[in-house]
C-alpha cells in the first residue's frame, strides 16, 4: 500500500501496519456523536471477544516458546511453526464457511491504536466525525470507535473506484477495544519481524 506510506513517517504514540481489514463507516452529525459516546466508552466484553482475546494470548505464548525452541533447534521450532499454521489455516476454513452466506469486502489499511488511513470513494471535509467498526481478518475481532478526519486526499495512483485515502485519529474507543487494537498491531508485527528473519535464513 505505497499510497499510504507517508502515514508511517509522522512520529507516532502507537506501532503502524498495513493489515487487511474490513470496515464499516458513516458520518456523525454533532448530536449523532454524542448520542454514540457512552455506548463506545461503556462497552462491555461480550464472549466471543473473550475468547479472541484468550486466543491471541496463547498465541503470543506459542510465538515465544517456538522462538526459544529455535534457538537449539530449529527443526523441531520449524515443525512446531507449520502446525500452528495448519490449525490456523484450518480455524480459517471453518470461519469462512460459516461465514459463506455473508460476503465480506476487505480493504488495506494502515492501522494503529492512535488511527487508521485506508482508501475510499469520496472525499470528506475534514474534521468530520466517523461512527467505525474495525474488522480484524485474522482473528474476527471487532472494534468499535469514533474518529475524525484528519486529512482526505485525491491520490492520482489509487485505485480508479477509491480515489482518496481517508485519514482518521480514533477520538472515542473503550481501553478494551484500544487495547486489543494495540495488541494486534504488535501482534502483526511481530509475525512480519519472524517471517522476515526466515526469508533470510
Amino acid at each position: 500500500m505505497e499510497n499510504l506510506s507517508e502515514f508511517n513517517s509522522d512520529r507516532r504514540e502507537f506501532f503502524r501496519i498495513t493489515d487487511s481489514v474490513h470496515i464499516d463507516y458513516n458520518p456523525l452529525s454533532t448530536a449523532e456523536v454524542k448520542k454514540l459516546i457512552p455506548h463506545i466508552q461503556n462497552h462491555v466484553q461480550n464472549d466471543a471477544v473473550q475468547s479472541n482475546q484468550r486466543l491471541n494470548s496463547i498465541q503470543t505464548s506459542l510465538n515465544h516458546l517456538i522462538d526459544q525452541i529455535n534457538q537449539t533447534d530449529r527443526d523441531i521450532a520449524r515443525a512446531l511453526r507449520l502446525l500452528d499454521e495448519k490449525i490456523t489455516l484450518v480455524n480459517k476454513t471453518i470461519a469462512q464457511k460459516e461465514n459463506s452466506s455473508e460476503q465480506r469486502a476487505y480493504t488495506d489499511a494502515n492501522l494503529s491504536g492512535g488511527g487508521v488511513a485506508f482508501f475510499v470513494s469520496e472525499n470528506y471535509p475534514t474534521k468530520t466525525a466517523m461512527e467505525i467498526q474495525i474488522e480484524f481478518r485474522s482473528s474476527g475481532s471487532v472494534i468499535h470507535a469514533i474518529a475524525n478526519v484528519i486529512a482526505c486526499t485525491k491520490s492520482y495512483d489509487a485505485p480508479r473506484d477509491t480515489p482518496y485515502i481517508l485519514r482518521l485519529v480514533f477520538s472515542h474507543m473503550s481501553e478494551i477495544d484500544r487495547n486489543l487494537l494495540v495488541k494486534h498491531t504488535l501482534s502483526r508485527q511481530a509475525l512480519d519481524l519472524r517471517l522476515n528473519k526466515e526469508i533470510q535464513l
